[in-house]
């Protein structure tokens, strides 16, 4: 088993079950800039610990690192529960 582990390949398999591979939308706080990215790639760019994006993303927390989720009405989305 621990011979299974030690093989790259097989690492990246394995935990590639429970990998959330959606983009969202970030907005930096200070800048308002705002991205499109994974929690992946926002965790390796900007070093946002893994919590905190699941805190993020759940509405636990408002902002980490000077990073948030964007806002719907910044991104021009109307809301979902009104109807045309």
């Amino acid at each position: 088993m621990k011979a299974r582990w030690a093989d790259p390949a097989y690492r990246e398999r394995a935990r590639g079950f429970n990998r959330d591979e959606r983009t969202y939308r970030w907005q930096h706080v200070a800048s308002g800039r705002i991205v499109s990215r994974t929690k992946l790639e926002m965790r390796e760019e900007h070093g946002l610990r893994p919590d905190s994006l699941d805190g993020l993303v759940a509405g636990r927390i408002q902002t980490s690192r000077g990073w948030r989720l964007a806002p719907r009405s910044l991104l021009g989305e109307s809301p979902r529960w009104i109807f045309p």
